[in-house]
């Protein structure tokens, strides 16, 4: 179960469009089913009409309800988040809309007007919550503080409920935060996750190499992007303002060329009938219209190339959170390697200190060659004994060998001083 919680919003016709449709269209196909609470209809339209009504009349609920007006407005009564299930699991919509309904009285508002939208266009089923956080009686604001950290405790109880713990992650976060640690998680994207996992057991240099490659994709994803951009940027330039600029051209053309005419006596008719004031002023409008159309495309390409320069900055950062995620990958897999081949070596030589009880059960190099050098001299002995002919050795003569052994493996772990107690045992 993964729980996350998605930017605050203004426009609860905006939310509608998005997650009542199919990306980019005006299609539901990918919506498999929509529930409401707390709103008198089945229609997810007409809920949020309701919310939206109910957001915008906030200050006329607290009036009736005698609740004092204090605070500023709420700029951002939508609320959302999305449940989301593994891949291998496949919930009914009872089960979908019961964890909704569990989420929403763990953040403390299952009284709110709330529409539930499924989504099948994923491979790991979902559903997304839109609230409204604007109460429909007394027109209090839910607060929404630790909602983060309210959702990873509750996601913990469900899995442990529902099959079983999957993010261990999650619950070794959650027991430091009980213990008063300050713990953010990484917010990983599915895309990034994925990554993350297939990648993870590669060597050092591929993952960097595997890292950097898909960085450098991601640059030309962004730059064939912008010029994409740019390219319908001056489509719409020259549809808009490709004829207004050609008919100020010629007129600017024109009143010059009447301006600029020679000839003595046409000059003295001109300035005498005010022709020439006329034409100058007329000049001076439409050089001015023309100089604001050239600023409204100049501020508009100026807006791309910001945005842009905003996104390549962005992108960076994520970047560098990549990679510095990447080193803290590798680190902790060389630190699990060498505690464990460490952990190995003292087990196969028996340098971990461990009580009597324990240690019978890895006998260390030495006491395994005292103990093949007792079954040899056994050995040799029946030989002897026998007048030099081979044969087996008996059961019991290997149980005295091996008992010979183990008391001498006993005695290395008692202490050697003499000052502590004889009860003294290794830990």
């Amino acid at each position: 179960m993964i729980p996350r919680v998605g930017p605050g919003g203004s426009s609860f016709q905006g939310a509608g469009l998005y997650y009542l449709h199919d990306k980019d269209a005006l299609t539901s196909e990918r919506v498999a089913f929509t529930h409401t609470l707390n709103v008198h209809t089945d229609s997810a339209d007409r809920a949020l009409k309701v919310m939206a009504w109910t957001a915008m009349h906030q200050r006329e609920l607290k009036q009736s309800a005698g609740v004092v007006a204090t605070g500023r407005k709420l700029e951002k009564p939508v609320y959302t988040y999305s449940l989301a299930w593994a891949q291998d699991q496949s919930p009914s919509r009872d089960d979908m809309i019961a964890a909704a309904q569990d989420s929403l009285k763990a953040l403390g508002m299952d009284d709110r007007q709330a529409l539930l939208v499924a989504h099948s266009d994923t491979e790991h089923p979902h559903i997304h919550v839109i609230l409204n956080r604007v109460h429909p009686e007394h027109g209090r604001a839910a607060p929404t503080s630790k909602d983060h950290l309210k959702l990873s405790k509750w996601a913990e109880g469900y899995e442990r409920e529902h099959g079983g713990i999957r993010c261990h992650q999650r619950v070794n976060h959650n027991a430091r935060r009980d213990r008063g640690q300050f713990v953010k998680n990484l917010n990983l994207t599915r895309e990034e996750y994925d990554w993350v996992k297939q990648h993870r057991s590669l060597a050092p240099e591929a993952i960097r190499e595997a890292r950097s490659n898909r960085q450098a994709k991601d640059a030309q994803e962004l730059k064939r992007a912008f010029t994409g951009r740019q390219n319908s940027l001056e489509r719409d330039l020259r549809r808009d303002y490709a004829k207004p600029k050609a008919n100020l051209e010629r007129q600017i053309g024109t009143t010059e060329e009447r301006i600029g005419k020679k000839g003595f006596f046409r000059a003295v008719v001109r300035k005498l009938t005010g022709a020439e004031r006329r034409d100058q002023v007329s000049l001076k409008a439409l050089k001015g219209s023309f100089q604001q159309i050239e600023t409204r495309m100049e501020e508009r390409r100026d807006a791309l190339k910001q945005a842009y320069a905003r996104d390549w900055e962005k992108m960076e950062r994520r970047h560098a959170a990549e990679r510095e995620r990447d080193e803290r990958l590798i680190e902790r897999k060389r630190t699990e390697g060498s505690r464990g081949r460490a952990g190995e070596i003292a087990r196969k030589s028996f340098r971990v200190r461990a009580g009597k009880d324990s240690a019978r059960h890895s006998p260390a190099p030495p006491d395994r060659e005292r103990m093949a050098q007792a079954l040899s001299k056994a050995a040799r002995k029946a030989e002897a004994e026998d007048g030099g002919k081979t044969r087996e050795v008996s059961n019991k003569r290997l149980e005295r060998a091996k008992r010979r052994a183990e008391g001498a493996k006993q005695s290395r772990n008692r202490p050697r001083s003499k000052g502590r107690d004889t009860g003294y045992e290794r830990d």
